[in-house]
């Protein structure tokens, strides 16, 4: 039921020719970062959001960022090509006419299991490239917006009847449209030509067994999946009993956790800086500025608790 879908919805999206020729610069290594820098100064808009977000607090850099040949130096190509992705995203759906979709708690939702998927990463010894698992955890959910296209109302009448029910929403998904958000998502990164690990990851956020070479990565992005709505925010920084057993209750509804080789501390952590992040990247990578459907009931903002809504 997959190619009937992507029928209706046209041609899926495609990433822009900056991204592919910016791409392919940053893979060859005879590439100077002035021929990067000008490949992405093409783009002005592009060129604004790479540099506010590189600036953000989220990078934590501790001297200003003022070109994109600057950028590479710092970051590195491979991290910039992450950076790359999320800045384009906001740009490839902004003509998508969806109407009746949480598009705001979309991005939010995505935006912080970016933000605690890479943190996680960052702090697993098991784990070499970290910004993969912010790219992941941004499109973990992508599917959502090529659906939404085809059937703006599609995801209110998933959620009603995942809580009527009470059944999983990827089951239901699959008896009402014959596909599900992660088979439309595999997709679309497939025709982007998203590297396997990222695309793994997506395909497998929903997964409560994690097993194979990658396992402990599937498992993070899993986890941070699950973590996303965990807010933090209205506890005292000096409060971290509280917020220990704020996470320790979480952590005891999801199966497996354990092997994303993750601690306690280090979840919290996590948690913790998404919530003090997730705003100030969605403003750099320019989401804010989407057109969000304010008449949309707040029961059926967007929802990540996929076992039961």
């Amino acid at each position: 039921m997959l190619e009937p879908l992507l029928k209706q919805a046209g041609e899926l999206p495609s990433l822009p020719e900056v991204y592919i020729r910016v791409t392919e610069l940053l893979e060859t290594e005879s590439s100077t970062g002035i021929k990067i820098g000008e490949a992405v100064q093409s783009d002005p808009a592009l060129t604004a959001r790479i540099l506010k977000l590189i600036n953000s607090a989220y990078y934590g850099l501790q001297n200003p960022v003022t070109s994109i040949p600057q950028a590479v130096t710092l970051l590195g190509r491979q991290q910039l090509r992450q950076v790359l992705v999320g800045s384009v995203l906001a740009g490839v759906f902004k003509d998508f006419d969806i109407t009746e979709f949480p598009l705001r708690d979309f991005w939010q939702h995505s935006i912080k299991t970016a933000i605690i998927g890479r943190q996680l990463a960052m702090q697993n010894a098991c784990v070499i490239d970290h910004e993969a698992f912010f790219t992941a955890g941004l499109l973990h959910d992508i599917g959502w917006l090529v659906i939404a296209k085809v059937n703006p109302g599609s995801y209110i009448q998933i959620a009603e009847l995942a809580k009527t029910e009470n059944k999983d929403v990827i089951q239901v998904e699959t008896e009402k449209l014959g596909v599900s958000h992660i088979d439309v998502g595999v997709a679309l990164l497939d025709k982007w030509g998203i590297p396997g690990l990222i695309t793994q990851c997506v395909k497998r956020h929903h997964d409560t067994d994690h097993n194979g070479q990658i396992a402990v990565e599937t498992s993070i992005v899993f986890l941070a999946n699950k973590l996303s709505r965990l807010d933090l925010s209205n506890i005292d920084e000096d409060e971290d009993e509280e917020e220990d057993d704020m996470v320790a209750d979480i952590l005891s509804t999801i199966p497996n956790w354990e092997k994303s080789k993750c601690t306690l501390e280090q979840i919290t952590i996590a948690c913790r800086l998404a919530d003090e992040q997730w705003l100030e990247v969605m403003e750099s990578l320019g989401m804010v500025d989407l057109d969000i459907d304010e008449d949309l009931e707040e029961t059926y903002l967007f929802n990540t608790d996929m076992e039961r809504l």
